[in-house]
């Protein structure tokens, strides 16, 4: 064999090995869409699965699965899906005082290229005959309410967002109604001011996630105050909730290439079997592969089983920090521990990370 040949043969080796060496996650689903067709508004919530294969070479972990309206409710497998295994994500439509058409998109968050995939729901709901009373469910006063929670989902830092809650006048007198306690990044109106007896209304709830100054799941609460009232009631509460991103949309190739990069030493942490009366601690390394500085915005950690601590909140190109995670035993009601972690940095390609956090205590 020539020199030459040994060199063209060598160099494909090298390649296989690189093709090889970077094993990636992929979810292939069955289907991605599912007609519900026409149904009545009688049954309710609706459901349907979405199943999924990972056909990649590396542990599938789904970080997230997001609905585009909050009566779409999605449920997905916690756990990391070995190659080869297989999955299902549930979606369930509440068609309760919505008839008509619907069509529903819902996002697949999950360690694979492209990190979205995108599942969709859609059907004709006919509608039932239903006095007033029954629609507007919630009551505050004379006030009838269709809800009394706001899930706005995803809210980015650039752009207003808008959604409202209809009402009615139960009563017969004119109705105008204030709302005390109402955070800075919420602006809320009620369109028309006053409703006269019988008259149906919005109250339209806008959000400013720029003033929030905050990342990632976020609840608020306001009240509504009735004419006659002095202060607020307890009960005549709303709340809204919703997702705080950054929108990194109109970033180019160029832009991205110079931002910075989050690189986790582990897509799992595993404490295995913990004893009772032990504490555990472990660190997991945060690396900045990216060109310019990563700033964590927000660890996210909803647990009193589990505790997080960083040294600090803004990693230089090239280095790195320990993200130490602590295992408390003693506060859990329960002998498994399944937790996640959401880390939230300003890197443009990943800027939320879910770390799965398992153990089993003795």
């Amino acid at each position: 064999m020539s020199k030459r040949n040994i060199i063209v043969l060598f160099l494909a080796i090298i390649s296989v090995w690189g093709v090889y060496a970077q094993k990636t996650a992929r979810i292939s689903f069955k289907e991605s869409v599912h007609n519900f067709g026409s149904f009545s508004e009688k049954l309710g919530r609706v459901s349907c699965s979405f199943s999924f294969v990972n056909t990649g070479d590396a542990p599938l972990i789904i970080t997230r699965v997001t609905a585009s309206c909050g009566c779409t409710h999605p449920e997905f497998p916690m756990q990391p899906i070995a190659p080869g295994d297989s999955g299902q994500i549930k979606v369930t439509y509440n068609a309760v005082g919505r008839p008509g058409g619907f069509n529903k998109n819902v996002t697949v968050y999950a360690n694979t290229d492209p990190e979205r995939t995108i599942l969709q729901i859609k059907g004709t709901v006919i509608p039932l005959q239903r006095n007033v009373t029954l629609a507007y469910a919630h009551t505050m006063g004379n006030l009838g309410l269709k809800a009394v929670h706001v899930p706005f989902f995803e809210v980015y830092t650039n752009k207003e967002k808008q959604e409202k809650i209809d009402v009615i006048n139960n009563g017969k007198e004119p109705l105008t109604l204030t709302f005390d306690k109402v955070p800075r990044h919420l602006d809320v109106s009620m369109s028309p001011e006053t409703l006269a007896g019988g008259q149906k209304g919005e109250i339209i709830i806008t959000y400013h996630a720029e003033k929030a100054k905050d990342w990632g799941i976020r609840r608020d609460e306001f009240w509504v105050k009735l004419p006659f009232s002095d202060k607020p009631q307890p009960q005549n509460k709303i709340t809204v909730s919703a997702d705080i991103q950054e929108d990194y949309s109109g970033m180019t190739p160029d832009q991205i290439a110079k931002a910075p990069h989050l690189e986790i030493g582990s897509d799992l942490v595993d404490f295995g079997t913990i004893k009772n009366n032990a504490q555990v601690s472990m660190s997991v390394p945060l690396s900045n592969t990216g060109a310019s500085n990563l700033q964590i915005r927000k660890i996210n950690n909803e647990s009193q089983v589990v505790s997080v601590s960083l040294p600090q909140m803004s990693i230089k190109p090239g280095k790195s920090a320990d993200l130490k995670i602590t295992v408390k035993p003693s506060k859990s009601r329960s002998r498994l521990l399944n937790h996640r972690i959401f880390i939230i940095t300003n890197d443009p390609v990943r800027p939320t990370i879910s770390l799965p956090v398992i153990a089993t205590f003795e």
